[in-house]
């Protein structure tokens, strides 16, 4: 698994080929907060999504790192596919909370 960001000007790509099974348990607790929010999911749980990427990826960079180095554009998108992503190695299939241009449903 990849995630690029842009720090100090230059993108970089972090890669994690091993996932934790605390990450997928992570991943699992976040999956049912987020459920339990519908449609409308909270700065602060969104602010959390971004501590699990970072956390997937063994804290290769930081919360800051994440919100000063994305494109606004592939913000949601990028978070919300790492999350997934982590889903579906434990095995998790799961329903997209955004809708077919990566923007979360409302």
């Amino acid at each position: 698994m990849q995630y690029k960001l842009r720090i100090n000007g230059e993108e970089k790509t972090f890669t994690n080929d091993f996932v934790k099974a605390r990450v997928f348990r992570n991943a699992l607790k976040m999956n049912e907060k987020m459920s339990n929010e519908g449609d409308k999911v909270s700065v602060e749980t969104f602010d959390e999504m971004i501590g699990f990427v970072v956390s997937v990826f063994d804290n290769q960079f930081t919360v800051d790192d994440v919100w000063d180095g994305s494109e606004a554009g592939d913000f949601q998108n990028e978070i919300m596919r790492v999350f997934h992503s982590v889903l579906n190695i434990g095995g998790l299939e799961t329903k997209s909370s955004t809708d077919d241009e990566g923007k979360l449903k409302d």
